[in-house]
């Protein structure tokens, strides 16, 4: 009996090299924004006094030890939101069926996570006014990004529900969502990038500096 394979035609070759070619360019642009890529002034915070709420903050070790819990959630969409558009291309290649079913994993419980980090465990907006012009320009960056990765995130997982349950995992379907989840793999790498500045070049939310007090939420 003789193995059955199928070849993709020569359209779907065309696909799987120009997704192959997004897939380099992304990983390229991720290795850009983690490094860093614009200049940022030297000077100090804009707040150097840790809030009212957390005036002990030490590590004992709890939950509690946290301003927010979005440092402990915020991980989840960056990370699984980008190895669904890694996965959804390896998918146009080889075990597409299989890997269906880890990006819709992936794309499910990265909107959430996306949703969760920027809406319940956010912890609050920093003092716009008492920010300097760049750390507020960053702040509202960081924002920006986060809510576009929370809108596209969605589209994409619900996309992916209906190519995966509904469609079949159908070509154009399939492409939709390869192109949703790139463009969610961009915002939260921007997101993060100005999340990351935020705290460790500006140091808003260390021991809770610069963030609201939780009575003021």
């Amino acid at each position: 009996m003789k193995e059955s394979r199928i070849m993709p035609n020569r359209s779907q070759a065309i696909w799987y090299r120009v997704f192959l070619f997004l897939g380099l360019l992304l990983g390229i642009f991720i290795v850009y924004v983690a490094h860093g890529h614009e200049s940022h002034r030297t000077v100090d915070s804009i707040s150097n006094t840790i809030s009212t709420t957390y005036p002990s903050a030490h590590n004992s070790g709890s939950l509690s030890d946290f301003p927010t819990l979005h440092p402990l959630v915020v991980h989840v969409p960056i990370m699984f939101l980008i190895l669904a558009f890694i996965v959804q291309v390896i998918s146009f290649f080889a075990f597409r069926q299989a890997l269906s079913w880890v990006v819709l994993f992936l794309v499910v419980f990265g909107f959430i996570g996306a949703y969760f980090a920027s809406g319940i465990f956010h912890g609050g907006d920093p003092n716009l006014v008492l920010l300097d012009s760049v750390t507020r320009a960053t702040f509202e960056k960081h924002k920006q990004y986060a809510n576009y990765t929370v809108w596209i995130s969605g589209f994409a997982a619900v996309a992916k529900i209906i190519s995966h349950f509904f469609l079949k995992r159908k070509m154009i379907a399939e492409v939709i969502v390869a192109g949703l989840l790139l463009a969610a793999s961009y915002t939260v790498a921007v997101a993060g990038d100005m999340g990351a500045r935020l705290v460790h070049i500006d140091g808003i939310g260390v021991q809770g500096r610069g963030i609201p007090a939780e009575d003021d939420m």
